[in-house]
Formats: C-alpha cells, sequence, structure tokens
C-alpha cells in the first residue's frame, strides 16, 4: 500500500490500537509507522494517569473526615493534608495531643473555621461576624441559595482562630432598625375594611430610606398600587418591603447591611402623600413592625 506520510502515521495509529483491542487490521501497514504507535501509549497512557489525578485534587476542596489511625499525630495528619497545625485544631475544638485510634477528625481544605448555624443566624449575619462576604461562604459549602438550617455545620474560609468561637451577634445584625425618619401617619391594623399590613412613616420627598436588617434584595422596582418598592429577603422567613419611593440605589440580588441608604422616601403608586410604608413579613404573612423595633 502506498499511502501519503501523514495518512500512513494515522493510519499506523489507528492499526495499532485495534490490535490492542483484539481487532486484526488488514495486511501490509507501513512499518515506519509501528514506532509511532508504540510511542503514542505512553503519551496516552500519560493523559489517562493525569485524568485520574484530577478527581482527588479537586476532592481536596471539600471539608473531610480523618479516622485517626496507630501512630498518628496532630502535627503529621495537618502535614498528610497540606494545612497548618492551627487550622486542624480550629476545626476541632478541644482536641488535644492526646488523640486516640478510632478517633474522627474534620479535615479543612485550607485556612478556617467551622461555624455551626445557631436559630436567627442569616449568612449575612455569620458573614459580618467574621468579616467575609456572603458568597465566599456559598461558595466555600457549595451552596446555591441563602438557606442554612439550625445546627448546620458551614466551613469559613479564612477566618481567623481568634474568631473561631464567634457567635452571631444578633443584636448587632439582625434585629430590625428604624428604615426612616418620620411621623407615624397610619400604624398596622384594619383601615376601610382591609388590612393596611404595614406602617406609615411619613416626610419630605427625597429623606434616606435604609433597610431595616441586613439582607438581600428580592425586588427593586416598580410594585402595583407600592409605586416604587424594594423588597429585602433577611432569612428565617422574614422579609421587609418599603413602597411608595421616589428613587432606589440596589439591585436584586445585592447584599445589603442593616442601616445602609436603599432609596430615598417618595410619593408614588397609590399614595396620599410624600412616606415611606413599611411592611415586615413573617413566612409570607404580614406582622406589626413596631414589634420588632426597638
Amino acid at each position: 500500500m502506498n499511502l501519503p506520510k501523514v495518512k500512513a502515521k494515522q493510519w499506523a495509529y489507528l492499526s495499532g490500537v485495534a490490535i490492542l483491542a483484539g481487532v486484526w487490521m488488514t495486511p501490509g501497514r507501513p512499518p515506519e509507522a509501528v514506532p509511532e504507535v508504540i510511542a503514542a501509549l505512553p503519551a496516552a497512557e500519560k493523559q489517562i494517569t493525569e485524568q485520574a489525578a484530577a478527581g482527588p485534587q479537586q476532592s481536596l476542596q471539600t471539608v473531610r473526615k480523618h479516622v485517626v489511625a496507630a501512630g498518628d499525630t496532630l502535627s503529621a495528619i495537618a502535614e498528610q493534608y497540606g494545612i497548618d497545625l492551627e487550622t486542624l485544631t480550629t476545626a476541632n475544638p478541644g482536641i488535644d495531643d492526646l488523640i486516640h485510634p478510632g478517633d474522627e477528625l474534620i479535615i479543612l481544605p485550607n485556612k478556617g473555621v467551622i461555624h455551626q448555624v445557631n436559630s436567627g443566624d442569616t449568612l449575612w449575619d455569620i458573614a459580618r461576624a467574621y468579616g467575609i462576604q456572603v458568597d465566599a461562604i456559598k461558595t466555600a459549602n457549595g451552596k446555591e441559595t441563602d438557606t442554612i438550617d439550625v445546627g448546620e455545620k458551614l466551613f469559613i474560609p479564612g477566618a481567623r482562630w481568634a474568631r473561631a468561637d464567634t457567635k452571631v451577634a444578633r443584636g448587632s445584625f439582625s434585629r430590625f432598625i428604624w428604615p426612616t425618619r418620620g411621623e407615624i401617619s397610619s400604624p398596622f391594623g384594619w383601615r376601610w375594611g382591609r388590612l393596611h399590613a404595614g406602617v406609615d412613616l411619613a416626610n419630605d420627598i427625597g429623606t434616606h430610606v435604609m433597610a431595616a436588617r441586613a439582607g438581600r434584595i428580592i425586588w427593586a422596582g416598580w410594585r402595583g398600587g407600592y409605586g416604587y418598592t424594594v423588597m429585602i429577603d433577611h432569612g428565617g422567613g422574614y422579609v421587609s418591603l418599603y413602597g411608595h419611593l421616589s428613587d432606589f440605589f440596589v439591585e436584586v440580588g445585592q447584599y445589603v447591611r442593616a442601616g445602609q441608604r436603599i432609596a430615598s422616601m417618595g410619593n408614588t403608586g397609590n399614595s396620599t402623600g410624600p412616606h415611606l410604608h413599611f411592611e415586615v413579613q413573617k413566612d409570607g404573612q404580614p406582622v406589626d413592625p413596631m414589634g420588632l423595633l426597638p
């Protein structure tokens, strides 16, 4: 068979693969191509080895457990997983040098601490307490939503040893604060045969409106009779609403802190004068904000 050089090489490679699979090719393959088949096999083997190695490397990005074996020491275990001793001890509070075979240790992928979610915690509160971004916590724990459960253990990447026993200061970060300055022109309750589901605070157009609690923006735009409106999800089933705005300075998906300016008071929608309509919902049901404000 008289093949061009390039074709001959390709044919030889395929012939070699077929032979390895137990398939006989047509006799007469170019003898000069055989070394190329032999050379290709180590390259393919190398590629497979590299791909196989990629799996364990990727798994190193997750929180794991190590079962202590006879002869293990904390320093040796830390070295085995490529972390420092402080990171190992931080993730396993209460351990000392006297570890025993069968003990289970939490192994963090890198420097950081484990935070156990307490009742009332939100991702924003936790992020604030440790001084990192909410998205960093979500990424480190493989979360696509802001939902967290009481008792859940979260890896807080980069958190310092001094903060290992940090408790989220809900008095500072989770309690609602007054969203603006003004006079209460209409309280929560029944009015004209229907429930007025919030509190109206009257002041001048342009008066600053602040987030009453830290959270994530879930609405920013026109909302029927509410006019220009901002809504914030605070976690734990709490959502706040700010209606009749003249302008707003946030967008959906953005995280805001308590007291951060999010809008300006206005008179848009079904409004009889400049004021802020402020609502709080718990699990989808309106509650009287006065019971949550200082």
